[in-house]
């Protein structure tokens, strides 16, 4: 019986070092390291009411490629990388030839297609900051409606599949880093 309960209780240690293990790990610390600069870039753009992205804009980085693992998006779709969701919050080049119009960004303009696509899948800063200023476009244009402005992103007015992994994905970096303590 003696052998049976430390048996018992090896097990259960084991269990728990094991379910720990694993709860520490949802994240990699180049995931945390991608989602901290989303947030940090996401701050510095906030839209016409002074709302900031940075909760949406670290859970669309996680939704769309699994914070930086992922960074060529719908080439199975099509195999022309100017067709591709590019980077970390993965921007298409036609949506960052629409933000520069949109928002007069010379940078962007004066870029040829080969040198943006280049830029967008190597330079997260810039990818992030391309992605945090579509977001705050989208807000305004949406007239401030979180789902609208959400389920655009992905391409949709109206993509309830998207938004609900966005908001869960939300949750999941509330519940997993100490990311978003201080933007509430």
């Amino acid at each position: 019986m003696h052998y049976l309960i430390k048996r018992f209780v090896w097990w259960v240690g084991i269990l728990i070092f094991a379910a720990s293990a694993l709860h520490a790990s949802v994240f990699k610390p180049e995931q945390i390291n991608t989602l901290a600069l989303v947030k940090e870039i996401a701050l510095r753009y906030p839209d016409k009411t002074g709302e900031t992205f940075a909760k949406t804009a670290m859970a669309i980085c996680l939704t769309e490629t699994s914070a930086g693992v992922f960074k060529i998006g719908d080439i199975g779709k099509d195999p022309n990388i100017f067709q591709a969701s590019l980077g970390v919050m993965q921007v298409r080049l036609e949506t960052a030839r629409f933000v520069a119009q949109k928002l007069d960004l010379q940078e962007i303009k004066a870029m040829s297609d080969v040198k943006l696509v280049n830029k967008l899948l190597g330079d997260d800063h810039f990818n992030i900051e391309v992605a945090v200023q579509f977001l705050v476009w989208l807000s305004d244009y949406t007239k401030h409606d979180y789902f609208r402005t959400v389920s655009r992103y992905n391409g949709g007015n109206v993509n309830h599949p998207y938004y609900g992994r966005v908001m869960r994905n939300m949750q999941l970096i509330a519940k997993e880093t100490s990311l978003m303590v201080d933007l509430d």
